[in-house]
């Protein structure tokens, strides 16, 4: 791997409905690897439902860290029905349809993510890359230039987000790992690419809260969904201690003047 685009995705609000939910839109911790390049895509322009060949896991390579405590609440909001029968087909029946107030009202319970302070902001760092170079340099410059092609958000259109570029890491600062020992990995693991999970410390007050959740890795032409995979994160932002089955990657990258060092294995 001779590069490596960090950047980090950030929002006051989120929503990644879980697939296998139906009366209830239950939420992810943080978006599937199938988001996170609809995320990509859309910062470079690609057209919807065609750009999943392009960055099939043969091509690229993702990944991401939790980087401020996150909480989830549940919420009720009303789905409004807009099919033309019901005076939608115009900006005259809309308008109608309010006056009279026939409007067909659908209460559905929603699991939000928000951050766990109430000023602060759900932070996603993301690790990409692929294959392709002159991706990666549209990629970064448009990062750089904190500009997207089609906006950004967090699940759901109403709730937007931005990008913000942190490190375009060169090969001399990205190694492959190769240990038998427990390493720590900041970022969320494939459940399939663990040996064993550590939870012994020297701390008796430390804790660690390992969530799995199954998520959608990538789909096939027609946006039906190719493959699945476990993932597991830390709840509260810690390193996953584990044994691994594959190498991790150490990057090394600075942000905001600080060096930063870390292990991370790729969602794939």
């Amino acid at each position: 791997m001779n590069r490596l685009l960090i950047f980090d995705l950030k929002g006051s609000i989120a929503h990644f409905r879980k697939f296998y939910t139906s009366s209830s839109s239950l939420s992810y911790s943080f978006p599937p690897r199938t988001t996170i390049i609809g995320l990509i895509a859309s910062i470079l322009g690609r057209e919807k439902d065609s750009y999943y060949e392009e960055f099939n896991i043969e091509n690229c390579k993702v990944t991401l860290s939790i980087r401020q405590p996150i909480r989830k609440i549940m919420q009720t909001v009303n789905y409004i029905r807009t099919k033309e029968e019901d005076g939608f087909s115009s900006a005259r029946g809309v308008i109608n349809s309010f006056i009279k107030r026939q409007i067909n009202k659908y209460p559905t319970v929603i699991e939000l993510i928000i951050p766990l302070r109430l000023t602060g902001e759900i932070i996603y760092r993301i690790y990409f890359h692929h294959q392709n170079d002159s991706l990666m340099n549209d990629l970064c410059l448009l990062l750089k230039n904190k500009k997207t092609v089609f906006p950004l958000f967090l699940g759901l259109s109403e709730f937007l987000a931005h990008a913000k570029l942190v490190a375009d890491v060169s090969s001399h600062n990205i190694k492959e790992y190769r240990v038998e020992q427990t390493v720590e990995v900041v970022s969320v693991c494939n459940f399939k690419n663990i040996a064993s999970l550590e939870f012994n410390t020297s701390d008796p007050d430390e804790m660690f809260q390992y969530i799995e959740e199954k998520m959608p890795l990538e789909f096939s032409a027609g946006r039906e969904i190719k493959s699945t995979a476990s993932f597991i994160h830390e709840k509260n932002q810690k390193p996953i201690r584990a044994r691994l089955n594959i190498p991790s990657i150490e990057v090394t990258y600075s942000d905001e003047k600080e060096t930063i060092n870390e292990k991370i294995i790729f969602m794939e």
